[in-house]
Order: structure tokens, then sequence, then C-alpha cells
């Protein structure tokens, strides 16, 4: 099965192309926010020409769900529907905290990631590593507090994820907090997550597929108070 990952979290994407366990390439989308859009559609064609491939040569497109960038997610997902539209192959979705997880050396059996959820709050998403050595989501994705989170760390916990840039300091002398290697979400564990979850049940709906955002934008909850209040 051929893969095409996209991954639009964060300030700086990556495209990545997986066959059968294996990544043929991946690309870094060297661009932010509303920019991924423009430039999105030519990193691809660049990707899968410089493997002799075409859209129609892929089985399925995997994309980042969230949570991260408002607008990253979006492009990211618009063009993800829109290339599973065009190219008629499946389309998954991919927690992305699950894939900056799967980053975590051999030794972690669980990991808290975070990322930054603006506002002085964090994403955190809870994984344990099963008996075939993926990790698996602990209940829900939750939004906290930054600094009452990061004090209520204990040694025996292991800590990875983006959001750590914001508040290392507070982490590293209550837990262990993972090598900046490992904060990450890549699009090549996008891909392979996405074969793994295709070869389990079936893809995502292209019609109906949407950003896990988890909370509104601050300017949508700006929006609704105003009116509220002219109301």
């Amino acid at each position: 099965m051929l893969v095409l990952g996209i991954e639009t979290s964060g300030r700086t994407g990556s495209l990545a192309l997986h066959r059968d366990g294996c990544c043929l390439d991946e690309r870094l989308l060297n661009s932010a926010g509303s920019r991924h859009a423009r430039g999105i559609a030519a990193y691809v064609d660049a990707l899968l020409r410089q493997s002799n491939l075409t859209a129609a040569d892929c089985d399925a497109v995997a994309v980042s769900i969230g949570p991260g960038s408002f607008t990253g997610l979006r492009v990211g997902v618009v063009f993800a529907k829109t290339f599973a539209y065009a190219a008629g192959c499946a389309l998954t979705a991919v927690d992305t905290l699950s894939a900056v997880a799967e980053l975590s050396p051999p030794d972690v059996s669980r990991v808290s990631v975070i990322s930054d959820a603006q506002r002085g709050d964090l994403y955190v998403g809870r994984y344990n590593r099963s008996s075939e050595g993926a990790f698996v989501r602990q209940g829900a994705i939750q939004i906290v507090p930054a600094s009452l989170w990061c004090a209520n760390r204990s040694a025996d916990e292991t800590v990875s994820g983006p959001g750590v840039d914001r508040c290392e300091a507070q982490l590293t002398a209550r837990c262990r907090v993972l090598e900046p290697a490992s904060r990450r979400p890549t699009a090549a564990v996008i891909a392979r997550l996405g074969s793994r979850r295709l070869a389990e049940q079936t893809g995502d709906d292209l019609w109906t597929l949407e950003p896990l955002y988890i909370r509104r934008s601050a300017a949508e909850e700006k929006r609704d108070a105003d009116e509220t209040s002219s109301g």
C-alpha cells in the first residue's frame, strides 16, 4: 500500500511517501500557516515525481488531524480531502499527538504528549505502549492550565511533544523530558500510522472529516462574546 502522509499541525510541516513498512521519501514544508496552502500541491507533485509516481498510484492519504495550529490543520485536511477525491484513494486521519508518542525511545512505555493550546493552556494526551509496540491513547485529549499541569508532574513520568518548548524549565526538574528530536510529529510517522489504521479498519469520510480543534479559535470566542454583549 502506497500512502501519502501530510503533517501541517505546526509552523513547519512535512510530507512523506510510505509503502509496505518503508518510508520512500520525506520532505519539509518550510512555510507556516496559510502559506502551506500555496506550496503544498507543488511539494506533493515534486515528491511523487522524485519517486516516479503519480497521484493515481497512491492507495491512501493520511493526514495529521490535530490538535495544533488552526490554520495549518485546516490547510492539511482540506488538501488531503481534495487529493483523496481527485486520486480516488482512501483517506485516514491520524491523532497528531499519537504521532509524537510513536517517536518515543524503546524504554518508554507511557508518555504524556503536550502541545501549546495558547492562552496559558496545554493540550495533553496520555499514551501507553501496547503489547504489539504501538502507542494507544488513554482517554480524551484535554486542555489544562500549563503552570498547574507542569507543577503536578512526578519523577516516574515521561513527557514529550512540541509544548515542551514553552515549559521545559518547569518540567526537567520534575520528570523525564524526551529529546527535541522526539517531540514533533513527522509526515513519515503520520503515513505509517495511517497505513496501520487502514489495515485495521476503513478510512474516514472525505465529506465529513474535520480537524480536531478541541477548542474554538480566539477569534470565534471573541465574536460570540461580542454577539452576547450586544444582544
